[in-house]
């Protein structure tokens, strides 16, 4: 998966309308980074990329380049 296609379907978890959306995103700024939130990309990550994050990791990201750091090795470009 490329970083952008990852960062689509993160948004989507989120059901983010944000236009702007991308690395530099404060995850503060969007309105759904809520516990719910974050068990919704938590989920994605675990069925797209194979990967189980902890509530912790996610919950100490600040924008959405933390989240794809956290997944970097899984993904292309």
């Amino acid at each position: 998966m490329l970083v952008h296609e990852f960062i689509n379907k993160l948004q989507e978890s989120l059901m983010d309308d944000h236009k702007n959306f991308g690395p530099y995103t404060k995850l503060e700024e969007v309105e759904s980074w809520d516990s719910v939130g974050r068990l919704a990309v938590a989920v994605m990550i675990k069925t797209e990329l194979g990967i189980e994050l902890t509530a912790a990791k996610l919950r100490n990201c600040i924008s959405v380049a933390d989240i794809v750091d956290l997944v970097k090795e899984k993904l292309e470009g």
